[in-house]
Protein backbone atom coordinates (compact mmCIF):
# COMPACT_ATOMS: atom_id res chain seq x y z
CA UNK A 1 0.00 0.00 0.00
CA UNK A 2 1.35 3.44 -0.91
CA UNK A 3 2.04 6.02 1.83
CA UNK A 4 -0.69 8.67 2.19
CA UNK A 5 1.33 11.42 0.48
CA UNK A 6 2.72 9.24 -2.28
CA UNK A 7 2.26 10.25 -5.92
CA UNK A 8 0.26 7.08 -6.51
CA UNK A 9 -2.53 8.46 -4.30
CA UNK A 10 -2.83 11.86 -5.99
CA UNK A 11 -3.53 12.94 -9.51
CA UNK A 12 -2.49 16.20 -11.14
CA UNK A 13 -5.16 18.90 -11.31
CA UNK A 14 -4.76 19.02 -15.08
CA UNK A 15 -2.07 18.27 -17.60
CA UNK A 16 -0.28 21.35 -18.85
CA UNK A 17 0.18 21.56 -22.58
CA UNK A 18 3.50 23.34 -23.08
CA UNK A 19 6.84 23.59 -21.32
CA UNK A 20 7.33 26.54 -18.98
CA UNK A 21 10.56 28.56 -18.99
CA UNK A 22 11.74 28.94 -15.39
CA UNK A 23 15.14 30.48 -16.19
CA UNK A 24 16.76 31.51 -19.49
CA UNK A 25 16.80 28.37 -21.61
CA UNK A 26 15.59 26.08 -18.79
CA UNK A 27 12.11 24.61 -19.16
CA UNK A 28 9.84 22.33 -17.11
CA UNK A 29 7.25 20.13 -18.72
CA UNK A 30 5.61 16.79 -19.13
CA UNK A 31 6.06 13.81 -21.41
CA UNK A 32 4.12 15.40 -24.30
CA UNK A 33 6.37 18.45 -24.15
CA UNK A 34 9.45 16.24 -24.33
CA UNK A 35 8.22 14.64 -27.54
CA UNK A 36 8.24 18.07 -29.25
CA UNK A 37 11.19 19.71 -27.47
CA UNK A 38 14.44 20.44 -29.30
CA UNK A 39 17.40 20.58 -26.96
CA UNK A 40 18.69 18.55 -24.02
CA UNK A 41 15.95 16.56 -22.30
CA UNK A 42 16.21 15.22 -18.78
CA UNK A 43 13.62 12.64 -17.73
CA UNK A 44 13.28 12.56 -13.93
CA UNK A 45 10.63 9.82 -13.74
CA UNK A 46 11.44 6.54 -12.00
CA UNK A 47 11.18 4.61 -15.28
CA UNK A 48 13.58 5.15 -18.19
CA UNK A 49 12.08 7.22 -21.02
CA UNK A 50 11.46 4.36 -23.48
CA UNK A 51 10.25 5.63 -26.82
CA UNK A 52 11.97 8.99 -26.39
CA UNK A 53 15.45 8.69 -27.92
CA UNK A 54 18.06 11.10 -26.66
CA UNK A 55 16.40 11.80 -23.31
CA UNK A 56 18.78 11.52 -20.36
CA UNK A 57 17.32 9.55 -17.45
CA UNK A 58 18.04 10.86 -13.94
CA UNK A 59 15.44 9.49 -11.48
CA UNK A 60 15.02 11.83 -8.51
CA UNK A 61 12.32 10.13 -6.44
CA UNK A 62 12.33 6.77 -4.68
CA UNK A 63 8.72 5.62 -4.43
CA UNK A 64 9.53 2.71 -2.13
CA UNK A 65 11.10 5.04 0.45
CA UNK A 66 8.77 7.94 -0.47
CA UNK A 67 11.86 10.14 -0.52
CA UNK A 68 13.84 12.28 -2.94
CA UNK A 69 17.14 10.95 -4.27
CA UNK A 70 19.30 13.92 -3.30
CA UNK A 71 22.46 12.52 -4.94
CA UNK A 72 20.63 12.39 -8.27
CA UNK A 73 19.23 15.89 -7.80
CA UNK A 74 22.84 17.05 -7.48
CA UNK A 75 23.82 15.16 -10.64
CA UNK A 76 20.84 16.62 -12.48
CA UNK A 77 21.66 20.20 -11.45
CA UNK A 78 25.25 19.83 -12.65
CA UNK A 79 24.14 18.31 -15.95
CA UNK A 80 21.60 21.08 -16.54
CA UNK A 81 24.28 23.68 -15.88
CA UNK A 82 26.71 21.92 -18.25
CA UNK A 83 24.08 21.81 -21.02
CA UNK A 84 23.20 25.48 -20.51
CA UNK A 85 26.89 26.45 -20.51
CA UNK A 86 27.13 24.72 -23.88
CA UNK A 87 24.23 26.78 -25.20
CA UNK A 88 21.61 24.04 -25.32
CA UNK A 89 18.06 24.72 -24.17
CA UNK A 90 17.08 22.25 -21.46
CA UNK A 91 13.80 20.55 -20.59
CA UNK A 92 13.35 18.82 -17.23
CA UNK A 93 10.31 16.59 -17.59
CA UNK A 94 8.22 13.98 -15.86
CA UNK A 95 4.77 12.64 -16.68
CA UNK A 96 2.69 15.80 -16.35
CA UNK A 97 5.21 18.47 -15.31
CA UNK A 98 3.64 18.98 -11.90
CA UNK A 99 5.81 17.14 -9.35
CA UNK A 100 9.12 15.54 -10.31
CA UNK A 101 10.07 17.87 -13.18
CA UNK A 102 9.45 20.96 -11.07
CA UNK A 103 11.45 19.46 -8.18
CA UNK A 104 14.40 18.88 -10.52
CA UNK A 105 14.15 22.38 -11.95
CA UNK A 106 13.76 23.97 -8.51
CA UNK A 107 16.80 22.06 -7.28
CA UNK A 108 18.80 23.42 -10.23
CA UNK A 109 17.73 26.99 -9.34
CA UNK A 110 18.51 26.30 -5.69
CA UNK A 111 22.05 25.19 -6.54
CA UNK A 112 22.97 27.56 -9.34
CA UNK A 113 20.99 30.72 -8.52
CA UNK A 114 21.70 30.72 -4.77
CA UNK A 115 18.01 30.56 -3.90
CA UNK A 116 16.48 28.68 -1.02
CA UNK A 117 14.45 25.72 -2.22
CA UNK A 118 11.23 27.56 -1.31
CA UNK A 119 12.35 30.62 -3.34
CA UNK A 120 13.23 28.33 -6.24
CA UNK A 121 9.79 26.73 -6.09
CA UNK A 122 8.20 30.20 -6.04
CA UNK A 123 10.04 31.01 -9.26
CA UNK A 124 8.95 27.75 -10.87
CA UNK A 125 5.33 28.32 -9.75
CA UNK A 126 5.38 31.80 -11.26
CA UNK A 127 5.92 30.19 -14.66
CA UNK A 128 3.92 27.03 -13.94
CA UNK A 129 1.19 27.62 -11.31
CA UNK A 130 0.01 23.99 -11.10
CA UNK A 131 3.32 22.87 -9.58
CA UNK A 132 3.19 20.95 -6.30
CA UNK A 133 6.03 21.67 -3.87
CA UNK A 134 7.91 18.56 -2.73
CA UNK A 135 6.50 19.14 0.78
CA UNK A 136 3.04 18.48 -0.69
CA UNK A 137 3.73 15.08 -2.24
CA UNK A 138 6.89 13.52 -0.79
CA UNK A 139 6.50 11.90 2.62
CA UNK A 140 10.18 12.24 3.55
CA UNK A 141 10.90 15.62 1.97
CA UNK A 142 13.04 16.76 4.95
CA UNK A 143 16.20 15.41 3.31
CA UNK A 144 15.89 18.32 0.87
CA UNK A 145 16.51 20.79 3.69
CA UNK A 146 20.14 21.41 4.43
Amino acid sequence: MAPPNSPAKRTPKRELTSPSEIAPGVFVGGWNDAVRFTGTKFCVREEPPEGLPGAIHVPIYDGVRDAPIVENLEVLARRIERARSGGSPVLVFCGHGVRRGPLGAAWYLHRFSQLTLDEAYDRVRTARPQVEHAKEWIGHWQSLVE
